[in-house]
């Protein structure tokens, strides 16, 4: 399996703060460096708004971490990838495989 982790990806979690309105504005803060093995999951196309809206989504597998973040990014290259879902496969506790979907700015 460690063969296969040759992708460097940005782990990153949100902090959360108030703003004087009384609401609150997230910001991403980065946790650790990872290396992943990336592939292709599914492509969507959906219209919003008249527009051809296309998502791709991502299998990011990469080594156990007890302390993933509930909520997470991963920055690989220019892209975000919004972590959807994190599993432990097979229970032994050696990988994590994160469903994840790529952001439009």
């Amino acid at each position: 399996m460690i063969g296969q982790l040759r992708t460097r990806l940005g782990l990153y979690a949100p902090f959360v703060v108030a703003d004087d309105l009384g609401g609150t504005i997230t910001t991403w803060s980065f946790q650790h460096a990872l290396w992943a093995a990336i592939k292709p999951k599914t492509l969507s196309e959906t219209r919003e708004n008249g527009r051809l809206s296309i998502t791709q989504s991502y299998l990011v597998i990469i080594r156990y971490r007890r302390d993933f973040p509930e909520r997470a990014r991963l920055i690989w290259g220019d892209r975000i990838l919004r972590v959807i879902a994190a599993s432990d496969p097979d229970t032994r506790g050696e990988r994590l495989h994160l469903i994840c979907e790529e952001e439009r700015q």
